[in-house]
């Protein structure tokens, strides 16, 4: 068997590290008549392999982080460590044949085995970075994809529903499913450890209800996404979960039907590009101005139908005491926790995500607030802004209370 991985050599001669290389480790014999089994180590710089001699040759076997995908070889001769990253579940199976060779035990070794002579073209070392499937007819449907895939583009296969296998995969980094119709996403995506870029353009996620959203709210997910793309796909609203993901830095909705923002997009203290071109927004959340944005995108979308006044009075209700959902949501927040549905109530964390930040103190408010629209004010907000046929745009601003909203009027009229 071939196992695809990364291996790091230790000399224990000269307490030397040679760099991590992709590498394919296999079993192989010298010869048909050779009873003699060894494993040869093939790099992209060494195609020729080389040979390690296994009987009467192995120091000892490290397996205690087996189940990361981790396990050193220790060689008698020559002085070296192997130390090897790769899918757990093919490393224990290359691990449990090289004990049955050890032992002695092992009658079928020929079906495992490689001719020594075997060479690799560099393709088939960077084949597990990055898999690209440009045909239906080319679809792994059987054999699946290599469990160190880091980058996998399965773009354009008309494929209705997202391939579970994909799942396995816990070195993927970048996951291109554009171009298909997928209307549902499963929970388990978004615990996928690695996962940094997600490009789901022009499919049909509109289609799903927001319980079908729980991807987002993973913790995996909401730590390490730093790109997203969620453009073309029949979208009227823009989830609240998307406040949730801490770590992007690019955000594309394009071409979708929303009509407004959700007031959490102000929250993603990390966004530098945010591109909502083509859609039907009548004004952009105020908190959007706290951001460090490089590039705002607002081309074509329906700006100048919004009344042409620079303030106006919406809502104010800052009387009574706050509700026990309102109290109990402000402890959540105040604790600072990651919170999920696991622990608070899933009917806490909807009234959380659908909370508003006031524009003057940027805190949370809930059935308290008041809201104003204002004009655009390119003085205030230096960023690059995309804007097709300079439409004039404004901003929805909420306040939690009256002294914020006062402060902020008199700003505007000085």
């Amino acid at each position: 068997m071939k196992l695809h991985c990364k291996i790091e050599i230790h000399d224990r001669t000269l307490s030397l590290n040679r760099k991590s290389q992709r590498s394919i480790l296999a079993y192989a014999k010298d010869s048909v008549k050779d009873s003699n089994v060894c494993f040869y180590l093939w790099t992209r710089l060494n195609k020729q392999g080389t040979k390690y001699k296994i009987t009467n040759n192995i120091r000892k076997v490290f397996k205690k982080f087996i189940t990361d995908g981790k396990a050193t070889i220790s060689l008698i001769e020559p002085c070296h460590d192997l130390i090897i990253q790769s899918d757990a579940i093919q490393l224990k199976s290359f691990l449990n044949i090289l004990k049955h060779i050890t032992d002695g035990h092992c009658k079928d070794i020929d079906k495992y085995i490689l001719k020594s002579n075997t060479t690799f073209n560099s393709s088939e070392f960077y084949s597990l970075q990055k898999v690209v499937v440009k045909k239906k007819s080319e679809y792994p449907i059987l054999q699946g994809f290599p469990r160190m895939t880091e980058q996998l583009v399965l773009s354009g296969l008309d494929r209705k529903s997202f391939d579970r296998q994909i799942l396995t995969l816990q070195s993927l980094k970048f996951l291109d499913l554009s171009n298909n119709k997928i209307s549902f996403l499963p929970k388990e995506l978004g615990t996928l450890p690695h996962l940094q870029a997600l490009n789901l353009s022009c499919n049909n996620l509109g289609k799903s209800v927001r319980s079908k959203w729980a991807w987002l709210e993973q913790t995996a997910l909401r730590s390490n996404l730093d790109f997203l793309n969620i453009s073309n796909n029949l979208l009227t609203e823009l989830p609240a979960q998307i406040g949730w993901l801490k770590a992007l830095r690019e955000l594309k909705i394009r071409d979708n039907m929303l009509r407004q923002l959700p007031q959490n997009i102000g929250t993603l203290n990390k966004l530098q590009l945010l591109d909502v071109a083509k859609n039907n927004l009548m004004f952009l959340p105020g908190t959007i101005q706290h951001l460090r944005l490089c590039s705002l995108d607002i081309s074509d979308n329906l700006f100048s139908m919004i009344v042409n006044h620079n303030i106006v009075f919406d809502k104010s209700i800052f009387i009574g005491l706050p509700s026990l959902v309102e109290s109990s949501a402000r402890n959540v927040l105040k604790s600072r926790i990651t919170y999920d549905a696991s622990l608070i109530p899933y009917t806490l964390v909807q009234y959380l995500d659908e909370a508003k930040y006031c524009f003057s103190c940027k805190n949370a408010c809930f059935d308290c607030y008041s809201k104003i629209f204002t004009h655009f004010y390119s003085s205030k907000f230096s960023i690059h802004i995309k804007n097709s046929l300079n439409q004039p745009f404004k901003f929805e601003c909420y306040f939690c209370s009256m002294t914020c909203h006062n402060y902020y009027v008199r700003r505007c009229i000085e």
